[in-house]
């Protein structure tokens, strides 16, 4: 059973923060900063052992503060190689609110910088995984709310050093576990290192039996011993690999892949049927950037609620980018019945979810928010939005500047195999480019493949409509329910959706399905555009491909070596993509995964294959 996160709630005592639950300081009395730069910098042989490396990976046990990562991040930022990468992952049953950590970097002015730029990404205090970016995309933080043991079986990395850093021993137990040691050794990279405040025997023993030599070291101040140690085997650095990938499909789910490979150091062949980006389904004015909680916590939920906060935070780094079109204006979403309104509001109470992302507002207050009279109480989601899919691909092109090469007009008629990977030819056997990577992520379209054709992908069209914006008729957030309408648009329109016709592949807009939607839409806000002719206004029609449940598929084709998927995406996409992205270029790269490893494992085409 899922259990809400009780954040912590520090003391201040002799210049240090103190746990009340634990009565255990977050730091050491003798000084935190210095405390952090002897034990788990110099106890892991640290900056010399990245120096020589394109990627290191650290684990700490104990987010805390966060001051063992702004240390860490200082001191890579300034003795790595310029191209090199950090992920660091962390993992905290409690942590600490975004206020408490504002007033201690306060306190910490070399470090000020650093923690203002982390808490801009916090993420919220819901349980799960929490990926940031900083650094411009070269430190990755990965957090991880929940307990030890539960969130490190969830992990999947090659860690080079474990900063071991829960709560003495003594004071929290649970930190200090058996099965949370056998995680350690599971994740840890050969000759990965570990060091450790504490000195105590059980720790000692522990880590010896996880497969570390251990051995004692001075301690920090007033603390005689430390300890510190390496894994079995002999640290390498990453086999050189050659860095190329085709990528089909000019989407978002194309061109978020081809940026997450690019900050990775690929170059990509971007291959794209119609004349430019967006030009299908993620042509559309508009679309709604919203998770789904649920009682059960089920695999939508959490890939919902991850995707939204991945999302939110991929907008916050493209937004220099003049190209990118977006409003997170809120989002009401609307019960349908009593017996919604009833679970609505025991899911918005349930202690799960800070009122930032989540609350449960009566049909006054939701009418106050929309600015228009609704029929319903529902969830109000602050942070949601709408976004503009087209100018999302071109701020995530821009991103990746010249390590993508778009071919446009250029329609992928085979895919074969060579013998150095892939190579995607025309319809007269031409071929397009070729690369060892190959990632589908142009929808249905896969199955046209003979390499992709067992994939349970189906078709579903889905027509949007767009009517004139007027002072008449304004709102102020998305509403949505079984439908959605957003407020104006910077175009000037509002955009009311979606229809939703399985095994439909035509493209051309129908008046039916305008009357359809303005139908649904007076069900939301009423008398809201009873003055809208469906014979005469504008939409656009998309063809939405989805799985056998709904949820996106994300890996290794099986069985085809080299070749990857990005699919299924439905009528989810914006809260999908950005997250499916991230997850592919990790797995591609054999990185640390940005999500649970048994969700994760549920998205790969060979799971889903299983389920058709």
């Amino acid at each position: 059973m899922i259990r809400p996160i009780q954040p912590a709630a520090p003391a201040f005592r002799d210049g240090a923060a103190f746990s009340e639950s634990y009565n255990d300081p977050y730091w050491s009395l003798d000084g935190g900063l210095d405390e952090t730069r002897h034990v788990f910098l110099s106890g892991n042989d640290l900056p010399a052992r990245w120096q020589s490396r394109e990627r290191f990976t650290i684990l700490e046990t104990g987010f805390g503060s966060g001051l063992n990562f702004l240390c860490a991040w200082q001191h890579f930022r300034e003795t790595a190689r310029p191209e090199a990468r950090l992920h660091y992952l962390s993992v905290d049953k409690h942590p600490f609110r975004r206020e408490n950590l504002e007033s201690l970097y306060r306190s910490w002015p070399e470090l000020e910088r650093l923690g203002h730029a982390l808490l801009e990404r916090y993420p919220p205090l819901i349980p799960g995984f929490h990926r940031l970016h900083l650094d411009g995309g070269r430190v990755s933080l990965t957090l991880l709310w929940g307990e030890a043991t539960e969130m490190l079986a969830q992990l999947e990395a090659q860690v080079d050093a474990f900063f071991l850093d829960g709560f003495a021993p003594s004071r929290n137990p649970d930190m200090w576990s058996e099965a949370l040691f056998a995680q350690l050794a599971r994740l840890a990279a050969p000759g990965a290192t570990f060091a450790t405040y504490t000195a105590a025997g059980k720790v000692s023993r522990c880590m010896t039996a996880a497969g570390f030599a251990v051995g004692k070291q001075p301690g920090f101040g007033r603390k005689r011993e430390m300890l510190a140690g390496r894994f079995a085997g002999t640290e390498h650095a990453e086999p050189a690999k050659e860095r190329r990938a085709i990528v089909i499909g000019g989407g978002i789910a194309g061109t978020l892949v081809a940026e997450r490979l690019a900050a990775r150091g690929w170059t990509i062949d971007l291959i794209e049927r119609r004349d430019g980006l967006a030009r299908e389904t993620s042509g559309n004015p508009a679309g709604v950037l919203q998770p789904v909680p649920s009682a059960d916590w089920n695999r939508l939920s959490r890939l919902t609620l991850a995707g939204f906060h991945y999302a939110l935070r991929r907008l916050q780094d493209y937004s220099t980018d003049p190209a990118l079109t977006w409003q997170p204006c809120g989002v009401l979403r609307l019960a349908r019945d009593e017996k919604q309104v009833e679970r609505q509001q025991r899911i918005a109470e349930s202690g799960l979810f800070p009122p930032e992302v989540l609350r449960w507002v009566d049909a006054e207050e939701a009418s106050a928010l929309a600015g228009w009279r609704v029929p319903a109480p529902g969830w109000w989601f602050p942070q949601g939005g709408w976004v503009h899919p087209p100018s999302l691909c071109d701020a995530a092109l821009h991103t990746a500047g010249n390590a993508v090469r778009l071919h446009a007009q250029r329609e992928v008629a085979d895919l074969a195999r060579t013998d150095g990977g892939w190579r995607a030819l025309d319809g007269s056997g031409q071929v397009i480019a070729e690369a060892p990577v190959a990632i589908l992520a142009n929808g249905y379209l896969a199955c046209r493949f003979k390499v992709s054709a067992a994939l349970p992908l189906r078709p579903v069209r889905g027509q949007v409509t767009c009517i004139p914006a007027g002072p008449g008729r304004a709102i102020n957030v998305v509403v949505s329910r079984e439908g959605y309408v957003t407020p104006a648009t910077s175009f000037g329109v509002h955009v009311v959706g979606a229809t939703y016709e399985e095994g439909s592949t035509d493209t051309l807009a129908r008046e039916e399905d305008h009357r359809a939607n303005l139908e649904r839409l007076n069900k939301l806000l009423p008398d809201f555009a009873a003055t809208v002719d469906p014979a005469r206004v504008a939409g656009r029609a998309g063809i939405r491909t989805v799985g056998p449940d709904r949820l996106p598929l994300v890996g290794a084709i099986p069985g085809k070596e080299g070749l990857f998927g990005l699919l299924g995406l439905g009528s989810r996409g914006l809260v999908y993509a950005p997250l499916a992205a991230e997850l592919l270029a990790s797995a591609i790269e054999g990185e640390p995964l940005p999500i649970e490893r048994d969700l994760a494992t549920g998205l790969t085409p060979a799971a889903r294959l299983n389920m058709s």
